[in-house]
């Protein structure tokens, strides 16, 4: 029985240890994408902090007007 985990064990690490060699080659294409990425990312970002600025802000005036938010 150990020798049948100790053989898997083994074959997973072999399995993990080709897999990060592909993910090295690829790097390169994705750090020419990176500043296109960064930048739609940082849009996102920047729309979901605005909606949840105008959302904190209607809720704000709802209380202010009528005692309570919807």
């Amino acid at each position: 029985m150990k020798k049948i985990l100790f053989i898997t064990v083994m074959a997973t690490t072999l399995l993990v240890s080709c897999k990060e060699t592909k993910k090295e080659e690829t790097s390169p294409v994705v750090q020419k994408n990176a500043p296109k990425d960064n930048n739609a990312e940082m849009i996102r970002i920047q729309d979901s902090i605005q909606m949840a600025r105008k959302k904190t802000m209607d809720s704000l005036e709802q209380v202010k007007s009528h005692g309570h938010a919807h």
